[in-house]
């Protein structure tokens, strides 16, 4: 990615598990939301992307110089069957219609690596269109992958970008009854939790039993988790296990009653669990948890990597921790001159863990998590085909 947000130059090799670790305010949130800013011009559109961001303005880098920055994120995909895809698009302010797409490129390749689909827009015109299907009208205010989706060549590569899932969870909004949602996807804030959890209860009913697991090893003494309707809004009701003199009973409460930091937990969990996501990333899971929990969400975390890739920004010692958490997944996150930096972590740190004489946490508590300098030069050189004709 490029000149999104606090972001000059980013290019970063995901783990099946990565961890944005640094400080507060140095652009941890703005990796995450520079993907989750390519699901909402796809899902939506480019123009809802940026106004849901503040306009054309608060989404490009703000250049020291004074000179105008155009944003511009390129991923590469792995698709099923052995395929791969490289997808990549511009955009520009532009006076009177605030922004355009500059470029968008879409390549899909074989296991050989040779491209058998793809297409190139400049300026809203379409220079290359490499497939037997007619080639639909390409606009400047919009992404032609879009219009693309419905050629079953270039459909695999819109739907797993519109299945990145991102949540920055919101106890409040989650706590209250809501609207009913389709489909599997939680939301950003949670709203749609109980639509999720619905879908869950009729789909895979043994998925839901292992977020209940999750809860108890947490310490939520949870017997059931289950859909409720409430008139024409729905929300959900847990089963609790109380002790009483001479006893236990079970206690119902309806979403309302719960701790922030148990609905928070519950939405991660369900997220984890659902079949719909392509990537899950997540603002600070350890929030509102007791620090002894820690390790039993990282337990989580790690078991939901087996199904989809995830990305998360953490600040918390006790869950880096853990034993499961190695090198390959940690990404420090510095600023430097106002600009944010991430990098792979540097080697002496890494092989401090490797012997086992540090854990993350034990780094991140003493503030010695540090990009590897060669990873950021080499960020700083990085050239060839994922950016050809784009940056």
């Amino acid at each position: 990615m490029r000149q999104f947000k606090s972001i000059e130059r980013c290019d970063i090799e995901l783990s099946p598990i990565t961890i944005l670790v640094g400080r507060n305010g140095v652009g941890k949130s703005n990796i995450l939301d520079a993907l989750r800013f390519v699901a909402d011009a796809l899902r939506n559109t480019l123009e809802y992307a940026i106004r849901e961001r503040g306009g054309i303005d608060q989404v490009r880098r703000k250049s020291l110089g004074g000179r105008p920055t155009n944003p511009m994120i390129a991923l590469e995909l792995s698709l099923q069957g052995g395929q791969t895809a490289r997808y990549s698009f511009k955009i520009a302010a532009v006076q009177g219609r605030e922004f355009r797409v500059d470029l968008e490129s879409c390549d899909i390749l074989n296991v050989n690596g040779d491209v058998t689909h793809g297409f190139k827009v400049s300026n809203g015109q379409i220079t290359n269109w490499k497939s037997t299907s007619p080639q639909p009208a390409a606009v400047p205010d919009r992404l032609l992958l879009v219009a693309a989706s419905g050629i079953p060549e270039f459909r695999p590569v819109f739907d797993l970008l519109t299945r990145l899932a991102f949540h920055n969870l919101n106890p409040e909004v989650m706590k209250f009854p809501q609207r009913p949602e389709p489909g599997m996807l939680l939301a950003h804030d949670g709203h749609n939790l109980a639509s999720v959890i619905k879908q869950l209860e009729s789909s895979d009913p043994a998925k839901l039993e292992r977020v209940q697991d999750y809860l108890q090893a947490i310490g939520v003494p949870v017997k059931r988790i289950t859909h409720k309707q409430a008139g024409a809004l729905e929300t959900i009701e847990v089963g609790q296990e109380m002790s009483v003199p001479g006893g236990k009973r079970n206690s119902i409460f309806d979403a309302i009653a719960l701790s922030d930091g148990t609905i928070r937990a519950l939405g991660i969990l369900v997220s984890l669990v659902s079949a719909g996501p392509s990537l899950i990333g997540i603002e600070e899971p350890e929030t509102a948890l007791h620090p002894a929990a820690a390790g039993v969400l990282m337990e989580a975390l790690t078991e939901g990597a087996e199904r989809t890739q995830l990305i998360i920004t953490c600040h918390s010692p006790d869950l880096l921790d853990h034993e499961s958490v190695s090198p390959e997944m940690i990404r420090p996150v510095l600023l430097e001159n106002g600009r944010t930096v991430v990098g792979k972590l540097d080697p002496a740190k890494a092989d401090l863990m490797k012997k086992h004489l540090a854990t993350a946490g034990d780094l991140l508590r003493l503030d010695q998590l540090a990009p590897d300098p060669k990873d950021i030069q080499r960020q700083e050189d990085v050239r060839g085909t994922l950016w050809e004709g784009i940056a």
